[in-house]
């Protein structure tokens, strides 16, 4: 009887999850935040990584371009995504990455015990079957270093009350509908229709209509997947604490904005005998207090230190996107803030001036009070903290080098390309697609301007100096 070819297709083989970059799952991230508790992370250009359920993983694949001396894996259980993923990757000629189709309860026999320094299990933890999510925590307990830092994103409570309720309307809505595309024309139809507002309707009724317009926002795939997928179990904050506990591992603190500080203790109180549990008890209290909808817990094996000490991250580098307006104060979208400090704000207006490029925070300030200023404003994500200099240079050099990933991304004609900063790029013009290809480290800036790439010769310099201010050239 001949051998036959069975294949397992899931949900995400049939629609594909539009997978791109997580930037708070970036190991540079997590190693500031395990420094910022008296822990000694891996360097991140050093280690090694483990992406849980990544889809085509190229939130992984941007990571490991970044950083060539870093060992890069990642798994998926659809197989369409991993091969996607290994196509971007070929493209890159970046061998630093193995991707493989796996089964999460199954992927304790392929990795060894303590073989990863950053794992990231991003989308997964709330929406897979029970047995799946507690093989999730055991796997990374299992693979994560002592050094080691784990991300796990997950639907959180109570916010997750509301999207459950969502969910048992939406599906109400599709009956039998089986075809993904028809799934997704009930679903908009009926969201736009139940987001209008009526002169009737109770607080939770608001809501209700504020999450159907929010969801409208949301790409299709994202639809068929989050809400409409076979499982969808938001959790609380205790709960997956409690779970990593059982595993042998310690709640960090969240990634997320203004949650950074999560897993640390008020400044200036005594420390409790049950430090982590305060810190959860207290976390979670403000979850219900704020409705919260997600969370990013991060996890280790090493005690933390709770006491805030703002001069652990001295010796970290800084970027910023903060724009000084003319009467003094600082822009980051809407928000507004002031610097009381005048040479802090002057330290920070030059910074912004190069941004994505980073500067050594000593040289802004070693005075512990403004370092503390410094965290608060990276909580807020008003700047960002490295562990160390960027990977891309702030001009061309001899011989101008597009990313490998960058190259290869365009090879296979993607509109939007992954930057050497963890970022995404829309880059849809011809003449700079040429230019970048072009770029590829065997050819002076003089040799690439004679070339036809659609840019002026005489314009070809300032073309590549201001690709390296959106980190797509590598050093």
């Amino acid at each position: 009887m001949p051998e036959q070819d069975v294949r397992l297709t899931t949900p995400y083989d049939r629609v594909a999850y539009p997978t791109t970059i997580f930037t708070q799952t970036n190991p540079e991230r997590l190693a500031v935040l395990a420094r910022l508790a008296g822990l000694d992370p891996v360097p991140p250009e050093q280690s090694r990584i483990l992406e849980i359920g990544g889809g085509n993983c190229v939130n992984l694949i941007a990571m490991a371009a970044m950083w060539p001396g870093c060992d890069a894996h990642g798994f998926d259980l659809s197989e369409n995504a991993i091969a996607r993923g290994q196509e971007i990757a070929g493209a890159a000629g970046l061998a630093n990455v193995t991707l493989a189709v796996e089964d999460i309860c199954e992927a304790h026999h392929r990795y060894a015990a303590g073989s990863f320094d950053y794992v990231i299990a991003h989308g997964v933890y709330a929406w897979v079957p029970d047995h799946v999510r507690e093989a999730t925590m055991r796997l990374a307990a299992h693979v994560l270093s002592d050094r080691g830092v784990a991300f796990i994103s997950y639907n959180a409570m109570p916010g997750g009350h509301v999207r459950m309720i969502m969910r048992e309307m939406l599906l109400d809505a599709i009956g039998e509908i089986d075809e993904p595309e028809q799934r997704i024309a009930a679903v908009r139809d009926f969201l736009e229709d139940y987001a209008r507002a009526r002169d009737d309707d109770e607080p939770l009724a608001k809501t209700l209509r504020q999450q159907a317009e929010n969801m409208l926002l949301r790409p299709d795939a994202v639809l068929f997947h989050d809400e409409l997928g076979p499982c969808f179990h938001p959790q609380r904050l205790l709960d997956v604490a409690d779970v990593a506990h059982a595993n042998g591992l310690i709640f960090l603190t969240d990634a997320g904005r203004n949650r950074q500080l999560d897993g640390f203790l008020p400044e200036g109180g005594e420390v409790p005998e049950d430090a982590e549990g305060a810190v959860l008890l207290a976390a979670s209290r403000d979850d219900y207090a704020s409705l919260r909808y997600f969370r990013q817990s991060l996890f280790v094996k090493q005690v933390p230190d709770r006491t805030i000490d703002a001069t652990r991250i001295a010796d970290a580098w800084i970027s910023t996107r903060v724009r000084r307006q003319d009467d003094g104060t600082f822009k980051h979208g809407e928000d507004v803030i002031v610097i009381t400090d005048d040479a802090l704000a002057d330290g920070l207006a030059k910074v912004a001036a190069i941004y994505p490029h980073r500067v050594p925070l000593s040289s802004l300030t070693e005075d512990p009070a403004l370092l503390r200023v410094i965290l608060q404003l990276y909580t807020e994500w008003y700047v960002n903290l490295h562990p160390g200099p960027a990977v891309f240079p702030a001009k061309p050099g001899d011989r101008p080098c597009s990313g490998a990933l960058v190259r290869g991304m365009l090879a296979l004609g993607e509109a939007t390309l992954c930057t050497l900063d963890h970022g995404v790029l829309k880059v849809e013009q011809p003449e700079l697609r040429a230019l970048l290809m072009a770029a590829d480290g065997t050819r002076t800036v003089e040799e690439i301007a004679a070339l036809d790439t659609g840019i002026p010769p005489e314009d070809t310099l300032a073309a590549l100096t201001a690709s390296c201010a959106r980190a797509l050239m590598q050093a």
